[in-house]
C-alpha cells in the first residue's frame, strides 16, 4: 500500500485531470484496470500501453528499493527493517542464547539486519573488515556468506545501518570514528574489496577526540540517520541523508549531561506504524544497557525505558539490531554483540502485554561494581598483562594512535606523556606493543581483561599528597 500510495501521488502531480483514471487503475485488479480502461475510452493505443505500463510497474515492483522523498534517503520494503517491538521488560533478565561470532574474527563493533532480517552484516573495525552471514534458526550454526575490505574508504568503521538493495548489492550508511563521518557504502554481492563510497556528512565541529567519535548509525525511514558520539560528550546526532549531497550532523542531545548516559556504544531503529513515536535505542558502555528514546520532537529527546539483565556481564557490549524471530512475525529477536566476538540473542512477544518503563532491580540498571584491588606494578616490575582500565568508566585520553607512524608511541613515550599530562593527573597508563597505541588514565575504574594491552601504574599504593 505504500508503493501504490507513493505512485499515485506522483502520478496524480504529472497527469491532465482527464488522465487520472490511470491512477485509479494501480489499486485495482488487472481485470478491473481493463474494464475500466474501456468504460473511460483509454484503448487508444498510446493510452492502453501508457496504463498497461503503469499497471505492471506496480503490480511487479521489486520489494526493496531506495528513492528520494524531500531531500531525504528513505527506504521503502515489502518488509521493513523497523518492525514493533514490545516494552523492554519482556525480553526477559537472560537471552535465550549466548554464541562467539568467529566469522567476525576480533573487533566486533556494529550489527545491520537485511529488510528480511534473515541476514546479518557486521563490523570488525579493527581489521577495517565487513562480513555478511547467517545463524540458523534450527540448530544455531552460523554461516559467512561474504566478507568485504574497507580500509580503502574507512580509517575506523564503528557503525553500520541498512539503507536499501541496489543492482550490485546491498547499501549501507557507515560511519568512520575519526574523522566523524558517515559514508554511503554498496557492499557488492559475493564480497570483495571496496574502493569506494559516497561521503554523506561533513566531520563534526569540533572534532572528536581520539576514539570517541561516531560510534553508531540507525536508519529511520521518513526521517534520516540517528549518529551516536562515544564520547567527551557522549552525544545523539542527526542527519537529514540526502543522495550525492553532502550535509552538516546536527547535533541533538548531549547524553552524558542530559540523559545520564556517559558512553554510547551503537544505535538501532525499530518501531511500528507511522502513528507510533518515532523510536531509537541505543546502547551504552557507561552505563551498560539498552535505552529506548523517543526522537518525535529531535529538540526533545525522551528516555521511554531502559534494559539491563544480561548485558551487565557482558565485556564490552558494542552491537544491537532487532530482527523477526518467527515466520509470522509474532516474535521478535534482540542481538546484541561485544568485543571481541560475543553475541546475546533475546526473544518476546510482538504482543507482550508488559508496560513500557517495566523493567526492574538488574533488569533496570546493573549492581555497582564491588571494589577490588586492581594492578599495582609499575613500568619496571613489567606491569600487568593483558589488563587495561575501562576507557568508559574511568577518565582517559587516547594519546597515541595506529593511525600513522608519527602518532604511534614507544612504550617509554607512552610513560613520558602520562607523566606530562596536562588535562588531569595521570596515575595509571596501558600500552599496546604491536598497534604503538597509549591511553593514559587519571583514575583506574573498572579493570578488565584486554588481550592487547599492559596496564602500568605510575607509583605503587597511595598516590596522594597532603593538599589531596
Amino acid at each position: 500500500s505504500q508503493q501504490h500510495f507513493f505512485l499515485s501521488s506522483l502520478f496524480i502531480s504529472n497527469f491532465k485531470q482527464e488522465e487520472i483514471p490511470l491512477m485509479m487503475m494501480m489499486m485495482m485488479s488487472p481485470a478491473s484496470a481493463v474494464k475500466m480502461m474501456m468504460a473511460a475510452g483509454l484503448l487508444a493505443l498510446p493510452r492502453l500501453l501508457l496504463g498497461l505500463l503503469l499497471l505492471i510497474t506496480t503490480t511487479t515492483m521489486m520489494t526493496a528499493f531506495m528513492m528520494l522523498d524531500g531531500g531525504q534517503v528513505v527506504v521503502v520494503s515489502a518488509h521493513q527493517i523497523a518492525r514493533k517491538v514490545p516494552p523492554l521488560a519482556c525480553f526477559g533478565d537472560a537471552p535465550v542464547a549466548r554464541m562467539q561470532i568467529d566469522v567476525v574474527r576480533s573487533d566486533f563493533s556494529s550489527l545491520a539486519a537485511t529488510s528480511s532480517g534473515s541476514t546479518l552484516f557486521a563490523l570488525n573495525n579493527g581489521e577495517k573488515a565487513a562480513f555478511q552471514f547467517t545463524i540458523s534458526s534450527e540448530n544455531g550454526k552460523i554461516e559467512k556468506i561474504a566478507e568485504w575490505n574497507l580500509t580503502n574508504i574507512v580509517a575506523d568503521p564503528e557503525g553500520i545501518a541498512y539503507l536499501g538493495v541496489n543492482k550490485a548489492g546491498h547499501e549501507f550508511a557507515i560511519t568512520d570514528e575519526n574523522p566523524s563521518k558517515v559514508h554511503m557504502v554498496t557492499l557488492q554481492h559475493g564480497g570483495g574489496e571496496i574502493t569506494s563510497s559516497s561521503v554523506m556528512t561533513t566531520a563534526i565541529d569540533p572534532p572528536a577526540m581520539a576514539n570517541l567519535g561516531f560510534e553508531g548509525v540507525a536508519n529511520v525511514p521518513g526521517e534520516g540517520l540517528f549518529v551516536v558520539q562515544e564520547q567527551k560528550p557522549a552525544a545523539l546526532w542527526f542527519v537529514a541523508a540526502s543522495r550525492g549531497v553532502v550535509t552538516t550532523p546536527q547535533k541533538l542531545v548531549d547524553t552524558a549531561n542530559t540523559l545520564g548516559i556517559d558512553a554510547l556504544s551503537d544505535i538501532t531503529a525499530a518501531g511500528g506504524d507511522a502513528a507510533e513515536p518515532a523510536e531509537v535505542f541505543v546502547l551504552s558502555k557507561a552505563p551498560k544497557q539498552i535505552t529506548r528514546l523517543d526522537i518525535s520532537d529531535r529538540n526533545n529527546v525522551k528516555i521511554i525505558e531502559q534494559y539491563a539483565g544480561a548485558i551487565c556481564g557482558m565485556k564490552q557490549p558494542e552491537a544491537i539490531a532487532f530482527t523477526t524471530a518467527s515466520e509470522d512475525g509474532k516474535k521478535v529477536r534482540m542481538l546484541v554483540g561485544g568485543e571481541p566476538t560475543e553475541l546475546l540473542i533475546f526473544e518476546a512477544d510482538v504482543d507482550c502485554d508488559k508496560k513500557l518503563n517495566s523493567t526492574e532491580g538488574a533488569v533496570f540498571s546493573c549492581p555497582d561494581l564491588a571494589a577490588t584491588v586492581g594492578c599495582d606494578m609499575t613500568i619496571e616490575e613489567g606491569g600487568c598483562p593483558q589488563r587495561r582500565c575501562d576507557k568508559a568508566l574511568s577518565n582517559s585520553e587516547k594519546v597515541c594512535t595506529d593511525d600513522s607512524p608519527d602518532t604511534q608511541c614507544s612504550l617509554e613515550e607512552c610513560k613520558q606523556k602520562c607523566t606530562n599530562h596536562a588535562a588531569f593527573k595521570c596515575s595509571t597508563y596501558a600500552y599496546d606493543e604491536a598497534e604503538k597505541e597509549c591511553y593514559v588514565f587519571e583514575s583506574c575504574v573498572g579493570e578488565t581483561d584486554e588481550p592487547d594491552y599492559t596496564l602500568y601504574v605510575m607509583r605503587k599504593g597511595c598516590d596522594m599528597t597532603i593538599e589531596e
